[in-house]
């Protein structure tokens, strides 16, 4: 095998670093839960809902290493993750009731790409990498007011499955498949400033583990309540996740953008 120096080698890793960063980083992420605007009237049962699908433009920053292979550094913008994304779909769905309530989080992506191997001799090779996550929580209102503060704890999964077909060289047509699987659990804590009539400012952090070493972000955004039932989210969102078992290491941070749409009944 050759030197990672190599020119050739270094760019495989670096695709599947993206290809691996763009499911699980997006995959630990999850929209923080939101405080319904006054304007929405709560449902015969007293319950709110409020259902948001949102996107993250995050760019990566971190080191990926798959079994013995050396260990390859990625720094990629959102514009690299979306060359290789081919469908996504994120989605938080929150309840709140009184003081108490829940959040439950899904998230599916599908990612493709073809890049040279390390060696010559095999050709390139057509990668292909699907995950899926649920999170739950329960969440607790520890103040009211204009200010309000929730905290929160609960569980994650990840679930991620990969395989690679070898479509040059001298293996041509063989293909290697697999997937990795783990249990975060966190807490965390969300609080929300209401700073003008239809705005308010939001903050959120969590922290945990089990699976994954560690795992913590902080989002800072804004909500913008333009009809009883209807919201904008705007903010930023800071991610780190350090994983090592089972010859997958994954120590990366993933920070970017995210907008989404807040729909509550």
């Amino acid at each position: 095998m050759r030197a990672f120096g190599n020119h050739r080698m270094a760019r495989f890793f670096v695709l599947s670093g993206i290809a691996l960063s763009a499911i699980v980083a997006p995959a630990l992420a999850q929209a923080p839960p939101a405080a319904p605007a006054p304007a929405s009237s709560p449902t015969p049962s007293g319950w709110r809902f409020e259902v948001v699908p949102y996107l993250w433009a995050a760019g990566l920053d971190g080191d990926v290493k798959v079994g013995r292979l050396p260990v390859a550094g990625v720094e990629a913008s959102f514009s690299d993750v979306l060359d290789v994304l081919d469908f996504a779909f994120m989605t938080t769905f929150a309840g709140h009731k009184d003081r108490g309530g829940f959040l439950i989080d899904t998230i599916y992506m599908d990612l493709s790409d073809t890049a040279p191997t390390p060696d010559d001799v095999y050709g390139d090779a057509d990668v292909g990498l699907t995950q899926q996550m649920y999170s739950a929580a329960g969440t607790y209102r520890v103040t009211d007011g204009k200010v309000p503060i929730d905290i929160l704890g609960g569980l994650r999964y990840v679930d991620l499955a990969g395989d690679l077909e070898l479509t040059s060289g001298i293996a041509a047509g063989r293909k290697v498949s697999g997937g990795e699987s783990w249990w975060d659990g966190f807490v965390g804590a969300s609080i929300r400033w209401e700073f003008a009539e239809h705005w308010a400012v939001v903050g959120y952090g969590d922290i945990g583990g089990g699976g994954s070493k560690l795992t913590w972000q902080a989002l800072a955004g804004v909500d913008w309540t333009f009809s009883p039932h209807l919201s904008g989210k705007f903010g930023y969102r800071y991610l780190s996740i350090d994983y090592d078992q089972n010859d997958l290491l994954y120590d990366m941070a993933t920070a970017g953008g995210y907008a989404g749409l807040g729909i509550r009944f």
